[in-house]
């Protein structure tokens, strides 16, 4: 395999990959202001600051061992957003990783041009609209072209095949399933590999493809290593409990309750009124008597099978690959296959693997078409990412011993990525949410008043408050300072830390414990549904009364 006659050695090559990347960091930081895409992301966070009291490394969503990594830095200090520190650490890594690999792949300084349009969009993705599951897939894909760069080069180098197997580990860590999916869509470059084995080392194929079966063999050990761990981690009978619930949850929060005209008789059975599926739906389940586990696997099993059917498969055609013009990511791709197309030797193996890439690339999209979680952004985003670094592979291999892309084309692909760009960069110019800061201020002013009457317990409906308004990447969340306020939902409400510390406050079933209890405020923005649930269910003269309004939320209790 060739190398850059850009940069003299390995050293340069690693100093300008990583130059570049903290330099685009830099830059997108400080012309756009960041946030979290989701509301995972800041509970996570909570959870390695403390904010609400909780502080544990079972994250649910995310490895247990990389929650012991958030933990032990806040320990050090809480001063700093060390959840987000953390993931961008990550992200430049995977980044200048990827930028490293071109630059060794492609004559002079493309590496470096194709690096900048990958950054305009994925970089932009990554660090300004953070969010783990994009994170999992940046991270998981870029390991895997490391790692085909370790298997294909000349040399073997220990410290590139190291930083291969630790950037999978935490793209595992973040999200396995994210994982597992951008690291099977860089399966082109696998099938580009075994095709042009012989022709590449014609007297070693054998051991080539031995050390690729060992690289990567390595890299589901550790994975596989990092999951058993895991496991062992949520072993208890509180945590087994929980996860069950949550599955259950799952089945039902983000796929849809079966329709209630439908099933009138089950939902009566169950105790569940029309007001109560009200509430469930709209993510105030939080009443353990009522909405169990058990309860939920029944409605699970109501719901009716999926099954592929071919007016399905039909509807998918229809709509992929046209839907796949709304992601921006895909234009990134398009231009790298137009690059291809213009520059690029066209071979049987090039055109071979392309194919098969693209034939997973709808494979995946009919699988989550029919899981119901299609052109979820936070997934495409890896997909994409997979799918660019697999062409441009290919597009390396095409130009190997032909003329790099000059500094004027290459600097002009720089400028058409920039300028490109601003169609979507422009919503997130710290010019233009100049107002986010004080808005957020505004809002924290409300948790921070909440927080610092520890004399009351504040229980809030979905959607009233949200820390997500009130904090930014980079805002420092204190110690147990909302450690009294605890919501009617989300993925985190039975988690074991959050019901032992509502416990503590002599709360079990919040539509229960709050009826005549003094020391509880409702924050609602729905009292008439609230009021009629706990007439149905467990005080049939229970009433609101209105205490006050704080910031723009009002406060009751229940009488």
């Amino acid at each position: 395999m060739h190398f850059s006659a850009g940069f003299k050695n390995r050293r340069e090559k690693t100093a300008a990959a990583i130059g570049l990347n903290v330099l685009a960091m830099a830059v997108l930081v400080l012309i756009m202001r960041p946030s979290f895409e989701t509301n995972d992301d800041i509970v996570f966070a909570e959870f390695g600051s403390g904010l609400r009291g909780v502080k544990t490394p079972h994250l649910i969503f995310q490895n247990y061992f990389l929650g012991i990594i958030y933990r032990i830095l806040y320990e050090i200090t809480g001063r700093l957003p060390w959840y987000t520190i953390v993931q961008y650490a990550v992200l430049l890594a995977a980044f200048s990783a990827v930028t490293y690999v071109l630059i060794n792949r492609l004559e002079g300084y493309s590496g470096l041009y194709l690096s900048v349009v990958l950054l305009c969009v994925f970089g932009y993705e990554s660090y300004i609209h953070i969010q783990f599951t994009k994170t999992a897939g940046i991270a998981a894909a870029a390991a895997v072209f490391l790692l085909f760069h370790v298997v294909t080069s000349e040399k073997f180098c220990i410290w590139e095949f190291l930083v291969g197997i630790l950037l999978g580990i935490f793209g595992f860590m973040y999200r396995e399933d994210q994982f597992f999916a951008s690291s099977a869509l860089m399966a082109g470059i696998g099938v580009y590999f075994l095709l042009t084995l012989k022709a590449h080392f014609p007297e070693k194929s054998g051991r080539r493809l031995g050390i690729c079966v060992g690289a990567f063999g390595c890299l589901l050990l550790a994975v596989f290593a990092a999951d058993r761990a895991d496991a062992f981690m949520y072993r208890s009978p509180q945590w087994q409990e929980y996860q069950e619930f949550n599955r259950m949850r799952s089945r039902l929060l983000d796929y849809g309750f079966p329709d209630y005209d439908t099933n009138r008789a089950l939902y009566k059975e169950l105790g569940i009124s029309e007001e109560a599926l009200q509430l469930y739906k709209t993510w105030n389940f939080n009443d353990p008597e009522k909405f169990t586990a058990e309860v939920m696997e029944k409605l699970v099993k109501q719901k009716p099978e999926r099954n592929v059917s071919g007016s399905q498969i039909l509807r998918f055609i229809k709509r992929f690959p046209g839907d796949a013009g709304k992601l921006t990511a895909a234009y990134v791709a398009l231009l790298i296959f137009g690059l291809w197309m213009v520059l690029g030797k066209k071979n049987a193996a090039g055109i071979i693997s392309f194919l098969i890439e693209m034939l997973i690339l709808k494979g995946f999209y009919f699988y989550l078409y029919f899981q119901g979680r299609y052109m979820v952004n936070r997934v495409d985003v890896g997909l994409w990412f997979s799918v660019c670094l697999t062409m441009l592979w290919i597009l390396g291999e095409s130009l190997r011993d032909r003329t790099e892309i000059s500094k004027y084309g290459g600097v002009l692909l720089c400028i058409i990525g920039i300028l490109a760009s601003q169609s979507f960069w422009h919503k997130d110019y710290r010019t233009v949410t100049a107002e986010i800061p004080k808005a957020r201020v505004s809002q924290r002013a409300v948790l921070e008043t909440i927080g610092t009457d520890k004399d009351h317990v504040y229980l809030a409906k979905s959607g009233t408050v949200s820390e997500i308004v009130c904090y930014g990447p980079f805002d420092r969340m204190s110690e147990n300072l909302l450690d009294n306020l605890y919501w009617f939902g989300g993925w985190e409400c039975r988690t074991p830390g959050v019901i032992k510390e509502m416990k503590e406050h002599g709360i079990v079933n919040p539509y229960k414990d709050m009826i005549g209890n003094e020391k509880v405020y409702l924050i609602d923005d729905n009292i008439d549904l609230t009021v009629e649930y706990i007439r149905q269910n467990y005080d049939e003269h229970a009433e609101a009364v209105f205490v006050r309004t704080l910031g723009n939320v009002d406060l009751y209790q229940i009488k």
